[in-house]
C-alpha cells in the first residue's frame, strides 16, 4: 500500500512544477460535478494557488467553475519518486485578464502519496522499442528498478500502445545495447516537452 503523510507545511507546494499537469475534480454549490486537466502556473504561498482555464474543457465546464465551489487538486511532484500531491479547497474566482486563469484558496492541509517505490535516475538514452509490429525510436529520459519513461514521437496515438509488450534496446554509445522488456503503462496525450526532449512521454514498468 502506498504510504500517505498529511502536511500544513505550504513549502510542499514547491515540489510541484510549473506548468505541470494538474488535475481538477470540481463539485459546485448546486451539486454538479465534473473532473478536467489543466496546467499550473504558480502560486504565492498561505493565500492562492494559480492554474489555466482548460482551454477546450468538455460542455459540462463551461459554467461550472463558480466562486466557492469545491475542489480536489492532484499534481505529480518533483521530487525522486514522483509523488502524487493532493489537497481539498475552494475555487476564489475566474481571472480573465490578461488571460482566463482558475485562482484557488491555498489549502489548510496537503496531502502527499508515494506512488513509486524506486528511486529514478535522470537519463539521455537513446532507445528503440519493438511493441508488436510497430519498431520506435525515443529518448529514454529517467530509469529506475521499476521502471522507465521513454520520450517518443508526437504523432503517436496512445490508444493502440497502452497495456502493451515492448522490448527496450538502450543505446548506451560504445558499447553494446542493453535490452529490457516490460509493459506500457502510461502514456500523457499530450504532446510537450519532458525533461528536455519533445514529443509524448512513455512509462513502462520493466519486467523482472
Amino acid at each position: 500500500m502506498a504510504d500517505v503523510s498529511l502536511s500544513t507545511d505550504q513549502n510542499v507546494l514547491n515540489k510541484m512544477d510549473i506548468g505541470g499537469r494538474v488535475i481538477l475534480e470540481v463539485t459546485c454549490p448546486n451539486g454538479q460535478s465534473a473532473q478536467v486537466q489543466s496546467t499550473l502556473i504558480g502560486f504565492k504561498k498561505g493565500q492562492y494557488v494559480f492554474l489555466e482555464y482548460p482551454i477546450a474543457p468538455p460542455l459540462e465546464f463551461n459554467k461550472i467553475y463558480l466562486e466557492g465551489a469545491e475542489v480536489t487538486f492532484r499534481a505529480i511532484t518533483n521530487t525522486t519518486h514522483r509523488d502524487v500531491i493532493a489537497f481539498r479547497t475552494q475555487i476564489h474566482s475566474v481571472i480573465y485578464r490578461p488571460m482566463e486563469m482558475i485562482c484557488l484558496h491555498t489549502p489548510s492541509s496537503i496531502s502527499m502519496r508515494q506512488i513509486r517505490t524506486h528511486q529514478r535516475l535522470e537519463t539521455k538514452f537513446s532507445c528503440n522499442l519493438a511493441v508488436g509490429s510497430h519498431n520506435l525510436t525515443g529518448i529514454m529520459t529517467d530509469f529506475s528498478a521499476g521502471g522507465c519513461a521513454i520520450s517518443l514521437p508526437a504523432k503517436l496515438n496512445p490508444s493502440n500502445l497502452l497495456n502493451q509488450e515492448v522490448s527496450v534496446a538502450i543505446e548506451l554509445g560504445g558499447v553494446s545495447s542493453i535490452t529490457v522488456s516490460g509493459i506500457i503503462k502510461n502514456i500523457d496525450p499530450k504532446e510537450k516537452v519532458h525533461r528536455g526532449f519533445p514529443g509524448k512521454a512513455a512509462f513502462i514498468f520493466i519486467k523482472k
